[in-house]
């Protein structure tokens, strides 16, 4: 039959390029040129030359077979065979007999049709060649070279299509990475300033108006509270509010790095510095330029490391491991401890000259035992989160009993050990299976009559060894009866006089005593005795208790 090259040319381009989807827009293709060209499937493949086999990006097919596979590999001796056909990209190749070429032979005995005929039509685009569009037919012989003129009409149009459909994969691709780059902010957000929502109008309302007053203003803030009470929290909150808000925010915890890595980590490192220094190296105080530093556990800096600091704080400078050049850095300097460092001061474990820096606005958050208020909705606020984070599609209810219950608690982890406790409830929820509100098991509760936190002690609240000081004969009287050791209660029964370093080792093997010698981990001394795990084993060596445990 007479053909309409103009018309054929037209309508098959606007059916390959009505559609993103590439096959769709193949299906569309595929219906109409079939009225013109004998063909029941096409593929879009991508076979460049040196490749090791061929990716099959698309496909379209009136056969019931299954979808070849995605790669297809290519013995060495049929990737010439793929490059000569290549070798004039607007030419369409005609074979009427597979057999006789090994690349399309493999890939018919592949969906068990040897006796297929196929033409190919090599795409290009803007000089770089993409991929290939392969049409076929079962049976020996079908395609002339009518057929191909036809189909080298569109190379063109199919080469756009499927360079655009393919850019718009890539665009949803993108898009998807985007969204899950959103998806694990807003979590971040959630987990750095959950609560700085919950209770900043309640148990927190004094600590968010300090941090409203000194935002703004770029000095040292000294953060003062027991572990888990949120100043990392508070720390956030004062850098989104200050001016720098648009800069780093680097965070360290001090007591994390190995004293060997600590000036390595705040200063960086020249390259040769030491074994191991391949390259030059910026520290966290580099990284912060511009914006905010959060020292966390600034407490355990040894004291070299202090002086640097200090040096930081008055020269607006650093110098790195092995440099000789002073870097200069901006930085605002936010300081975290549950240490009473007045009291490290007085027994020179820590920088007088350093602590009056750091102390210019010092901001004390209350523990979670004395701002019991806040229990409940920070219950509610962390099951709700937790839900979404565990998929669970809805949130279970709470008894009011069991409230009353948390609040009776003292919780000595504070903040921290309430959402660690309301997400263990949950798993267990979740794993019943059940319905109805959560029963929460009271096991944890029982823990409080060892609790030695309940009553601060005025000038040394925030130190492991003014609590025990206070409170040792307290706890000699609930804990040593049902503690079988070894003579542990000479002095204390005796209520004679315990020097700070006897009272702290008699502590300490008490606490290791009920946990079993654990250390770390739920139910461990470190927990118990509300302490860095890290802190409580320097505490250990200088106490010349690691070998006893061990």
């Amino acid at each position: 039959m007479d053909i309409d090259s103009n018309e054929f040319f037209r309508q098959a381009t606007m059916r390959i390029c009505g559609s993103l989807d590439i096959e769709t827009a193949m299906w569309k293709a595929l219906e109409y040129m079939e009225n013109f060209i004998p063909l029941t499937g096409m593929n879009l493949v991508l076979g460049e030359p040196g490749m090791p086999a061929i990716e099959t990006l698309a496909q379209v097919s009136r056969y019931k077979i299954e979808k070849m596979d995605r790669i297809i590999p290519l013995p060495p001796e049929t990737r010439s065979e793929v490059e000569s056909h290549w070798a004039s990209l607007h030419d369409v190749i005609i074979i009427n007999h597979p057999e006789m070429f090994p690349a399309t032979l493999k890939v018919t005995q592949l969906i068990d049709r040897p006796d297929m005929s196929i033409m190919t039509l090599p795409l290009k685009i803007q000089d770089k060649r993409l991929f290939a569009l392969v049409i076929y037919l079962i049976g020996p012989r079908q395609y002339e070279s009518e057929h191909a003129r036809l189909l080298s009409m569109l190379h063109d149009p199919f080469a756009i299509a499927m360079s655009n459909a393919l850019r718009h994969q890539e665009v949803l691709k993108l898009k998807e990475m985007l969204a899950d780059d959103n998806r694990y902010l807003y979590k971040e957000m959630l987990r750095i300033s959950g609560d700085e929502i919950i209770g900043k109008d309640a148990g927190l309302k004094q600590v968010f108006d300090m941090v409203r007053q000194v935002a703004p203003i770029n000095i040292p803030v000294l953060l003062l509270g027991e572990t888990g009470v949120g100043k990392e929290v508070i720390a956030n909150a004062i850098h989104y509010s200050s001016p720098r808000k648009n800069q780093p925010f680097i965070k360290v915890n001090c007591g994390a790095i190995p004293e060997t890595l600590i000036d390595s980590e705040l200063f960086g490192h020249e390259k040769g510095a030491f074994t191991g220094a391949l390259f030059q190296k910026r520290g966290r105080f580099e990284r912060a330029d511009k914006g905010t530093i959060l020292l966390d556990e600034i407490g355990e800096l040894p004291q070299e490391v202090q002086a640097r600091l200090l040096r930081v704080l008055q020269e607006k400078e650093i110098e790195r491991v092995g440099g000789t050049v002073p870097v200069p850095v901006d930085v605002r300097i936010i300081a975290a401890t549950n240490r009473d460092l007045k009291n490290m001061v007085n027994s020179n474990r820590f920088r007088e000259d350093l602590w009056f820096r750091l102390n210019v606005f010092p901001i004390k958050i209350p523990p979670l035992r004395e701002r019991r208020d806040d229990i409940a909705n920070l219950v509610y606020y962390f099951i709700n989160r937790k839900s979404v984070e565990r998929n669970i599609s809805s949130p279970p209810t709470i008894d009011p009993k069991a409230i009353d219950q948390m609040k009776a608690y003292s919780w000595p982890g504070n903040v921290r050990e309430l959402e660690n406790y309301v997400e263990r409830i949950l798993i267990q929820y979740q794993g019943k299976n059940i319905s109805g509100p959560l029963i929460f098991e009271d096991t944890i509760f029982k823990k409080a009559e060892f609790d030695i936190y309940n009553q601060p002690v005025a000038g040394e609240e925030n130190t492991s060894e003014g609590k025990i000081i206070q409170h040792l004969k307290e706890i000699a009287k609930i804990i040593l009866p049902q503690v079988n050791s070894e003579n542990l209660t000479s002095s204390a029964d005796k209520n004679e006089p315990l020097d700070l370093e006897e009272a702290l080792s008699l502590h300490i093997r008490k606490v290791l005593k009920l946990t079993g010698g654990k250390i770390n981990g739920q139910g461990g001394a470190a927990e118990l005795l509300n302490i860095n795990p890290n802190t409580l084993r320097s505490k250990m060596r200088k106490l010349d208790l690691l070998k006893k445990q061990k």
